[in-house]
Parts: C-alpha cells; structure tokens; sequence
C-alpha cells in the first residue's frame, strides 16, 4: 500500500502545478477603403497596409491595449508617382469593444476626386483646379487626346469651382469647366467628377461631365464607423 502511494505522488504533484491560461481572442480592427486611390494605413504598435478601392484591411490588436490609433493617407499619382492633387488624410483613436470594428475611409463632400478623360485633337496641359479662388491648385500633368480616362486627384469643391486646362500646342488658349454650368457636384461622400473634352481644332468645343458617388452601404451586423479624410495644411 505504501508502494502505491508514493507511485501516485508525482502524478498529484504535476497536477497541483497546472494552471488553465485562457488565451483572449484579438480584436479585429477593420479598414475598408471607400475612395478613388490606394489608402496607406498604419496602427500604432501593429505595422501598415495599404488598401486598394474597395478592399479591407484587418490588423489583429491585443485587447489589453483597451485602445488603438491609425493613421492614414491617400492621393493622386502620376503614372511617375509624382503627387496629383491634394493629400488626404486621417488620425483618430478609438476604444476596444466586442470583436470587431470597421471603419469606412471617405471623404466628405466639400472633397471631389478628378477623372479626366479627352478625345479633342490639343492635348491637355497644365491642369487648374478651383481656377481664380483662394484655394486653386496647379498640377503639372499633361492630359493627351487619346480617349484614355485618367484619375488625376482630389481637391476642394465649392459652388464656384472652375477646373481649366490650357492647350499644349496653344498655351494662350484652354478649355474649361465650371461647377453648375457644365457639372453640378452630387454634394454627398466620395463624389468624384469626370470632365469630357471633344474639342476638335477648327471645330465647335463639345464639353461635358459626369459625377458619382460611393457610398457607404452597412450590410452587416458588426459594429461599424465612418472616418472621413482632411486635406493635409499647406504651409
């Protein structure tokens, strides 16, 4: 009888130094990009990613963080990867809770993205958005006559908003658009305008326009916020 217990000792003795350790299940911070552009996001403490129109981006956070901070950033690119437009960008904290969370990255409707797409014979170049205002920006892109549509990027939108291009081949003349004659801006978030230039030499202008907007349609249960993006202060 001793023999036996002394055999089973050890066994109790392991027993007696086990502990259950519940591991917590991360928290799933959701990024889903409602824009025109990629989107570069970075959580602090958690790397980056960057999210291509319409794609999400899931970043696993520790709940004993009990919060988390993003930062993010997008704009126009040229075909050089020079920046076209302005820079948007996003910087917010936000609290642990349940399981999930998605935020929606949008921009608001005093921000339009530019599309541009010309099939006149003078090819595009420079390009002026909000021409004349405060707020006019100047980008030095050439937009050629070969139908192609190109994203160029985003920019202030007012009710006066002009968007000019001079001729490439004719410095001293343009083509123009301006905000409730040739387009009228949706006012809702992520607009975005495309311009239309048929201008052919010795001809009549044929210009014209078409907006749209993304919204955000919420489909699912899992909680769920919507950021929008400011431009980046020019100093």
């Amino acid at each position: 009888m001793r023999k036996l217990l002394l055999l089973c000792l050890p066994a109790l003795l392991l027993l007696a130094s086990c502990h259950i350790h519940v591991v917590d299940t991360p928290f799933l911070a959701k990024f889903q990009n409602m824009l025109y552009t990629d989107i570069r996001v970075e959580v602090e403490g958690y790397g980056s990613a960057v999210i291509e129109p319409g794609e999400i981006a899931t970043f696993s956070i520790e709940r004993d963080d009990q919060s988390y901070h993003y930062e993010a950033e997008t704009h126009g690119r040229s075909a050089s990867g020079d920046q076209i437009g302005l820079v948007v960008e996003w910087s917010r904290t936000r609290n642990i809770s349940g399981n999930s969370y998605t935020t929606y990255l949008i921009t608001d409707e005093d921000l339009f993205f530019l599309k541009m797409r010309n099939t006149g014979n003078h090819s595009l170049h420079p390009l002026y958005v909000n021409f004349g205002l405060t707020d006019q920006t100047m980008d030095d892109i050439t937009i050629p006559g070969n139908g192609v549509l190109y994203n160029t990027g985003y920019y202030k939108a007012f009710t006066n908003t002009r968007v000019q291009a001079n001729w490439l081949d004719l410095p001293s003349d343009y083509t123009y658009w301006e905000q409730g004659y040739h387009f009228n801006f949706p006012w809702t978030e992520n607009q975005a305008v495309t311009l239309l230039n048929t201008f052919k030499k010795n001809g009549v202008p044929e210009l014209g326009a078409k907006v749209e907007s993304n919204l955000v349609d919420h489909r699912s249960d899992e909680p769920f916020g919507i950021d929008a993006g400011i431009p980046r202060a020019s100093f």
